[in-house]
C-alpha cells in the first residue's frame, strides 16, 4: 500500500486549493463547509464492508483530502477573510465577483437542496426553486417570497418592505440564449454580497414534454402562445377559437364562477368543450403546457372583466 506522501504527490495536480493559500486553513469557513459536505456525502460509504482495512483506507483518504485541499464532489474556496468566496456542486457554481455573488446554474433539473447547499456555503439564505415554464419564461424570475425579519442591507430596519430592495438579477450566458433550447446556455443569477435576509425564488426553467407551465398566466405576454390577443373587454368564444386554431393550439375551458356577495371570482371549474356556446365570453387565457391553451369563460357578459377589477392579479401582457 502506498504511503500518505506518495498519495499526496499523485493527487496534488487535482487540488483546487494549495496548502498555505487562502481557503486552506482547517479552521476557516471553507474548510468547515467542505468537511461538512464530505461527511454528509460520505454517510453510508463503506457500509457494505465492515472490515478493518476498509475503515483504514477511508481514514487515510480523508486525511489526504484535508492535507492537500482536494475537493471531492462539491468545491469551496475561501475569500481570504474567513468567508467563502466560491462554491460548486453538480447543480450550480457560485462565486464572489466584485460586490455581488454570481450563481451559474449548470443543471436546472437538479433537486432544490443542491441550490440551497451552494448558497448557504457562501453565507446566503437563498432558496432557489426552478419550476417548469414556457420557452419565454425560462431563465426568468417568476416570483419571490421574502421572509420577515432580517434585512437586505446593513442598517435596514427589520420587518420593512424589502420586495423592491433585493436587487436580484437574472440573465443567461451567452447573453440572449434560450435556456433548455440552445446548447451551452447557462442561467445566471446575481445577488448582492451583503444581502443578509432570506428569500425564496421561483426561477423558470424549460418545461419537459407534458409538464404544465408555472407561468400559466403569461399567455398573452410578448413571445408567448397568445401574444397579441386582447381580452380586457372580453371576446366571443367563436373569435378566440379561431385565434387558437390559427396558432395550432388545443383549447380547454374553465367556467368562471362569481361570488354574488363580494362581486369577485369564487372559482374556475373545468368545463367540457361541448358545453360551451360560441357566443359565450372569454375573459382570460392561460397557457397550460406546450400546445395547450385554457380559456376562462362565462355564458353571459359581465359588467367588467373580473381579471382587471382588482379581484385577481391582471394577466401579463
Amino acid at each position: 500500500m502506498r504511503n500518505v506522501d506518495e498519495i499526496n504527490e499523485l493527487l496534488r495536480p487535482l487540488a483546487r486549493v494549495e496548502p498555505g493559500q487562502p481557503g486552506s486553513r482547517a479552521s476557516g469557513t471553507g474548510a468547515r463547509a467542505l468537511l461538512a459536505s464530505i461527511t454528509a456525502q460520505g454517510r453510508g460509504v463503506g457500509r457494505t464492508r465492515r472490515h478493518g482495512p476498509r475503515r483504514l483506507v477511508l481514514g487515510v483518504s480523508a486525511a489526504v483530502v484535508l492535507a492537500t485541499g482536494i475537493v471531492v464532489g462539491p468545491s469551496l474556496l475561501d475569500d481570504g477573510r474567513g468567508g467563502a468566496a466560491s462554491y460548486a456542486n453538480s447543480a450550480m457554481e457560485i462565486r464572489l465577483e466584485g460586490d455581488h455573488y454570481v450563481a451559474r446554474i449548470k443543471d436546472p433539473f437538479a433537486e432544490h437542496d443542491k441550490y440551497t447547499q451552494a448558497f448557504r456555503a457562501v453565507g446566503l439564505n437563498v432558496g432557489l426553486r426552478p419550476v417548469p415554464a414556457s420557452p419565454g419564461g425560462a431563465g426568468k424570475i417568476l416570483g419571490t417570497i421574502i421572509a420577515a425579519g432580517g434585512s437586505s442591507r446593513p442598517g435596514q430596519e427589520a420587518g420593512s418592505d424589502r420586495l423592491s430592495v433585493v436587487p436580484l438579477a437574472m440573465g443567461t450566458t451567452p447573453t440572449g440564449c434560450r435556456p433548455g433550447l440552445d446548447d451551452h446556455c447557462v442561467m445566471v443569477m446575481r445577488i448582492p454580497a451583503d444581502f443578509t435576509g432570506e428569500v425564496d425564488v421561483r426561477l423558470g426553467r424549460q418545461a419537459k414534454p407534458g409538464e404544465e407551465y408555472a407561468n400559466f398566466d403569461s399567455a398573452m405576454a410578448p413571445g408567448e402562445m397568445f401574444d397579441g390577443v386582447k381580452l380586457r373587454e372580453g371576446r366571443p368564444v367563436a373569435d378566440i377559437l379561431a385565434e387558437a386554431r390559427a396558432r395550432h393550439l388545443t383549447v380547454q375551458f374553465s367556467l368562471i364562477r362569481m361570488d354574488e356577495t363580494t362581486g369577485g371570482m369564487s372559482s374556475f371549474d373545468p368545463l367540457p368543450a361541448d358545453q360551451v356556446g360560441p357566443g359565450w365570453t372569454v375573459w382570460n387565457a392561460w397557457q397550460v403546457k406546450a400546445g395547450v391553451i385554457r380559456l376562462l369563460v362565462t355564458p353571459d357578459r359581465l359588467p367588467e372583466n373580473p381579471f382587471y377589477n382588482g379581484s385577481a392579479p391582471p394577466p401579463a401582457s
